[in-house]
């Protein structure tokens, strides 16, 4: 399977991309519908549509073009539940997710919200520390919760993907994972991240450069990034909560005691989760 390309809507860039999965990136909510038609008419597969908005949720009216479009939409708040509820059953039936910062406490209240209704959400974690206690209760919510409700990202990504003898690494739900996906720059220049993008860090000229990614040495050296850590003696790597965590909290206010203590929880709750699904299985055997 060819690796995941993340790039700007742009024609002539997509139109020199041969048969990737794709997901684009665009500035405005009226380029969602011809982007995603753009990129099969190119001959590509459409894997996203990733779009940020500076506007709240609720400000949003979800068109009917949409329908069958993957979106990933960011942004900043859900807004007036009031003004939103009327839109619920469509963006439940579109293949939008939702994501919206983290460290806005009030954002962790709106995911509970929308997670119950269907919707599923996916919390951004940036430079500043969120609310370590509220955060600790909307992921047990999220893994161990008895309602149904849709995924809370990236706790359920973990949990699902949770065996204590391997690392988990949630980045692709962030579009940020070399070993799933790489970025492109508008002239088609090849980057790790999205953050080595902005800073101009590339790896290659152009796609072509790297058909066998693992030849490149840019590319070995960042899927091996990890690794520092230890050589650093860094004390994350000294945190119970490692492994499903792999330094990604880190960014958060840059301190590690509260995320430390947050994800040592974590990783409790998901080993239940791991222990109950496993009875649950059992149990189906028997019957």
């Amino acid at each position: 399977m060819k690796i995941e390309l993340i790039c700007p809507y742009n024609k002539e860039l997509l139109d020199q991309i041969d048969g990737h999965p794709v997901s684009v990136q665009v500035s405005d909510l009226e380029d969602i519908h011809p982007a995603a038609q753009y990129v099969r008419e190119s001959g590509n597969v459409l894997s996203n549509i990733i779009v940020e908005v500076e506007k709240p949720l609720s400000a949003i009216t979800f068109q009917k073009d949409w329908a069958g479009i993957p979106i990933s939409l960011f942004v900043p708040e859900m807004g007036s539940f009031k003004d939103i509820a009327h839109q619920i059953q469509k963006i439940r039936d579109l293949k939008t997710h939702i994501y919206l910062p983290a460290e806005n406490a009030e954002n962790l209240t709106s995911c509970r919200i929308l997670a119950s209704l269907g919707i599923t959400c996916c919390l951004v974690f940036g430079n500043q520390a969120p609310d370590w206690d509220l955060l600790s209760d909307l992921m047990t919510y999220a893994i161990l919760g008895n309602i149904p409700h849709a995924p809370i990202e990236p706790f359920n990504y973990i949990a699902d993907h949770y065996v204590p003898e391997n690392n988990v690494d949630w980045g692709s739900l962030y579009f940020d994972d070399p070993l799933k996906c790489l970025h492109l720059d508008s002239n088609g220049k090849v980057s790790l991240s999205h953050r080595d993008l902005i800073n101009s860090s590339f790896i290659a000229e152009n796609i072509s450069m790297i058909h066998d990614p693992i030849a490149n040495e840019g590319y070995r050296n960042g899927i091996n990034a990890w690794r520092q850590f230890f050589l650093d003696n860094h004390p994350c790597t000294l945190c119970k909560g490692w492994k499903i965590c792999l330094g990604r909290f880190l960014s958060c206010g840059n301190q590690t005691k509260g995320c430390s203590a947050f994800i040592t929880e974590m990783l409790s709750v998901v080993e239940q989760f791991r222990t109950q699904h496993q009875q649950n299985v059992g149990q189906g055997n028997l019957s």
